[in-house]
């Protein structure tokens, strides 16, 4: 195990994650851990993944450790052998840290987290950041998050939907909605001239829709020359994407970015954001989105999304898979300026929950925060 510094340091709380990858999960995480430690508390963040470069910043006051990596298991025994050892370094991490709240984020690491909790006398808060019904974590580890949610003292969501799933088998007592927590760049003063951009933002992979994005702005694109399509971020799909794209032949307007840390000079120069997911919990990159009054289409494909997005006002929905209504919900944005201006004014105003001043409040209310800050005295649970 290796520690970033601070090895004998008594931590606040321990915010457990696979790894702090570019995912949204970890972004919430970070803006979590750096928000808290510029509060004063102290913060200790758990990776089960090792040797790894955030992808986003943490402040330096934040402790960070790694339980290291184990491989991929070619078959069942070395699959329950190495998650045996992942309970084991975990638990030793979260005794490390000596904090005597643990907050976990997604599935499996959720699971893991509440096994190596047991008997510690932590407090254990996970956080499940995808839908349930939608976002299967295959069978065996399905029926784990059944039983071990059960076990947690808090059980949270980010979107009402993914709440009333888990009510089928979580007591309604543990359980809580708590906001993504948007953190922006000051933007104030600055005039950032605008393009004729589509954009979407997310991993290239099949569940994010992107092929059923590229049928639509073919079509759309038919009387409104000059448009582009942004696509920022990467994954496994990019290259069956970059094939679609030549085959209808849109490629020369079709930008893929890839992976990039300035996500926010793509949503501040963009007319339109699209997400085309086939499933979601709560995207970041749509909340970052009409945060920066971006009008957005989505597809109608999961709760979450919908929360926010409400038809005519603050957004755009189309039925999943429709490539051709996508095509015309973006016709009509491409078309018309004063649309896209009302549901992006719309748009973030509907988002101003997720911002700091009125988010952490609702974290801290959901772990029971006290306003104490570094240096609080709280007794070390023995293990």
């Amino acid at each position: 195990m290796r520690t970033a510094a601070r090895d004998t340091e008594t931590a606040d709380i321990a915010l457990v994650i696979s790894s702090l990858g570019a995912g949204g999960a970890q972004r919430v995480l970070t803006n979590l851990a750096n928000a808290w430690a510029r509060q004063g508390r102290r913060i200790c963040v758990i990776t089960l993944e090792s040797g790894e470069r955030p992808f986003y910043a943490l402040d330096p006051a934040v402790r960070h450790l790694e339980t290291g990596g184990f491989g991929e298991s070619r078959n069942l025994l070395q699959a329950l052998l190495a998650n045996l050892r992942r309970i084991r370094e975990l638990r030793r991490a979260i005794w490390q840290s000596n904090a005597p709240l643990v907050v976990s984020f997604i599935g499996t690491t959720n699971i893991l987290t509440i096994l190596a909790c047991q008997g510690m006398k932590r407090r254990v808060v996970v956080s499940e950041r995808s839908d349930p019904a939608r976002e299967s974590l295959g069978k065996v580890w399905n029926l784990l998050r059944r039983i071990t949610y059960r076990f947690a003292d808090t059980v949270t969501a980010n979107s009402h939907g993914a709440l009333a799933m888990l009510a089928r088998t979580v007591p309604r007592s543990k359980l809580a909605y708590v906001p993504n927590l948007l953190v922006l760049p000051d933007t104030a003063g600055k005039t950032i001239p605008l393009q004729n951009h589509i954009l979407a933002v997310g991993s290239l992979r099949p569940d994010k829709g992107h092929d059923v994005l590229l049928y639509a702005f073919h079509t759309a694109r038919t009387g409104h020359p000059g448009w582009k399509l942004a696509l920022v971020g990467d994954g496994p799909w990019r290259a069956h994407l970059e094939t679609l794209a030549q085959m209808l032949g849109i490629a020369d307007d079709v930008i893929f970015y890839g992976q990039r840390e300035d996500v926010f000079s793509f949503y501040s120069t963009a007319r339109i954001f699209v997400l085309p997911s086939r499933r979601e919990g709560m995207p970041n990159a749509l909340l970052e989105a009409m945060y920066c009054g971006l009008p957005c289409v989505v597809s109608d494909a999961s709760p979450g999304p919908l929360e926010y997005i409400e038809p005519e006002r603050s957004g755009l929905v189309f039925p999943l898979e429709d490539h051709l209504a996508l095509a015309e919900a973006l016709r009509r944005l491409m078309a018309d300026e004063a649309l896209r201006l009302q549901l992006g004014q719309h748009a973030k105003e509907r988002v101003e929950e997720f911002t700091p001043a009125r988010a952490l409040p609702i974290w801290e209310t959901v772990l029971r925060l006290s306003g104490e800050r570094n240096g609080s005295s709280h007794e070390p649970q023995s293990g």
